[in-house]
């Protein structure tokens, strides 16, 4: 009976093992995988800057069917969801200054181009969502225009779109003369863009009809909200029930609606605040960035921190609430630009996508994009894609935002098709942390555990488990082998089924339960 065990042991490491070497496949490897998408939000989310990412007109500006062109891609990397920037016409490259909610800019196509961008992405299990920018206008919409020539013609605000806009006779703090006039109007990010007056019925009346345009004639699945914080600035419980009342109306339009505001405030508990408002998704900046909380735990090979993080979120956010955890975005700096090197690149990616919710990756992550120059600037942050060793190919994007110079030399590590044929890349390590969260949906949904015992500073043990999966997950977050001692009969898995390596190395373990794994792992037992 003991040989009989022992070899059943034996051919289950086995097993493991060979479930391990799929998750490291060479460039071009056809081995299959068994994918467990489930149909709602808790999705991998790629974040996209139309202007920068693929241009098929040869204008030099990216465009919708350059995204189009790009779905392939973006499937075959593991996203099943993509985050829009703004789309609508608009007189800056960043277009969050909206002059028709109904519209496609110019520069990024037509309305069919965004239609069959749309059907070919649900074609491909990609769900789309777009920015819905509502705090504000543009100065150049034709809503403030008419307003503030009202006031030009009258002396007073006033006819259809008087009370579009917050208007007062003194200027003062962020307001902005209305010129030729006694009148100021809000603007709390600049005189461009004058802030909407949410408390008006008329303003209310036009966002459903946005919401409804675009979650119905053109079928997108969500939005994401900017600025959430500036609906009303300094009272956030005004801003919570402005977004109740906006996602009671998205879901009544479409009920799948996915809706994740930008809630920018430097706590979970005032993040958790806007959960109240029945929204889905707030981005998580607390965990972001250098002073987050991924990147220290990376930087400082601290096992410890990571799994704090772990049950510290499940205990402020509660099971019901859909994190939006990112390593950056198009305002924060990129993360090659200052986490240290290629493994621990990967590193931060690998502790992201084992996180709960739906993560966010940000264009050109993926290859370890910098901001230009180690520049905070927002156009430095948003430079094109990289897809070729060299800037001169087809769908290169040759002018940068606001003339931000580009050369060789705004690109630290290589382009996406030097990395896809290069099986430690970043851009195959990405590919590999996405397959995972595609195959095993307790990453994304599961209830943590976290078993600090026994363990050193560098080593994190967690448990997940979402309706009748469990699995284990072990981080060793140092930059030289560590052995841990895993318990099977607490833990309760059989076999070893995928694996990160950030440096490179093997794994190997004993039917004790003795660990050895590479510097920078990420193991998963099932």
């Amino acid at each position: 009976m003991k040989r009989l065990l022992s070899l059943l042991l034996l051919v289950s490491l086995l097993l493991g093992a060979l479930s391990l070497s799929a998750c490291r496949k060479e460039p071009g490897d056809e081995e299959k995988v068994t994918l467990n998408i489930i149909d709602d939000n808790y999705r991998n989310w790629y974040e996209i800057f139309v202007y920068s990412f693929y241009d098929t007109n040869n204008d030099g500006i990216g465009d919708l069917n350059g995204v189009t062109a790009k779905l392939d891609y973006i499937k075959e990397m593991g996203f099943n969801g993509i985050w829009l920037m703004p789309i609508h016409p608009s007189p800056t490259y960043h277009k969050y200054d909206v002059t028709d909610y109904y519209a496609i800019d110019p520069q990024y196509g037509t309305l069919d181009d965004f239609k069959t961008l749309v059907d070919e992405a649900h074609k491909r299990g990609i769900r789309v969502i777009i920015d819905l920018v509502v705090n504000h206008t543009s100065d150049g919409h034709p809503w403030f225009l008419e307003a503030c020539s009202y006031i030009r013609t009258h002396g007073e605000p006033g006819g259809e779109r008087g009370d579009f806009y917050n208007f007062k006779t003194n200027k003062d703090g962020a307001y902005h003369s209305v010129n030729g006039t006694q009148y100021a109007y809000e603007g709390q990010f600049w005189s461009g863009m004058p802030d909407l007056n949410l408390d008006s019925e008329s303003v209310r009346r036009e966002i459903k009809q946005i919401m409804s345009f675009w979650l119905t004639e053109y079928n997108v699945d969500g939005f994401r909200l900017d600025a959430v914080t500036s609906y009303y600035t300094g009272n956030v419980d005004k801003n919570v029930a402005f977004l109740s009342w906006l996602n009671t109306e998205a879901k009544a339009i479409k009920p799948s609606a996915y809706i994740v505001g930008e809630a920018w405030v430097g706590s979970d508990y005032l993040i958790n605040r806007y959960y109240e408002s029945g929204c889905d998704s707030f981005f998580l900046f607390t965990a972001s960035q250098a002073g987050g909380s991924i990147v220290p735990a990376v930087k400082n090979s601290s096992g410890k921190a990571i799994g704090q993080l772990f049950m510290q979120l499940q205990e402020t956010y509660g099971s019901d609430a859909i994190l939006a955890p990112f390593l950056g975005n198009h305002d924060t700096m990129r993360p090659g630009s200052f986490i240290g090197g290629m493994e621990n690149v990967k590193m931060a990616a690998g502790v992201l996508s084992m996180m709960n919710g739906g993560t966010f990756v940000y264009y050109g992550e993926e290859i370890g994009m910098i901001s230009k120059g180690g520049n905070n600037s927002d156009p430095a942050k948003r430079i094109a894609m990289k897809w070729e060793a060299k800037n001169i190919y087809e769908g290169h994007c040759y002018l940068p935002p606001e003339n931000t110079p580009v050369d060789e030399t705004s690109y630290y590590y290589p382009s996406v098709a030097e990395q896809a044929a290069d099986a430690d890349s970043i851009l195959n390590y990405y590919k590999a942390a996405m397959e995972l969260r595609n195959r095993f949906p307790s990453i994304a949904r599961g209830k943590v555990t976290y078993y600090p015992e026994g363990q050193n500073g560098y080593i994190c043990v967690i448990t997940k488990e979402y309706q009748g999966e469990k699995i284990t997950i072990v981080f060793n977050t140092d930059i030289f082998e560590q052995t841990v001692t895993l318990d099977k009969d607490l833990l309760g898995y059989t076999e070893l089924v995928g694996a990160l390596y950030a440096a490179g190395g093997e794994f190997s373990f004993n039917e004790s339960g003795e660990l050895v794994m590479p510097p920078q792992s990420i193991a998963i037992f099932k």
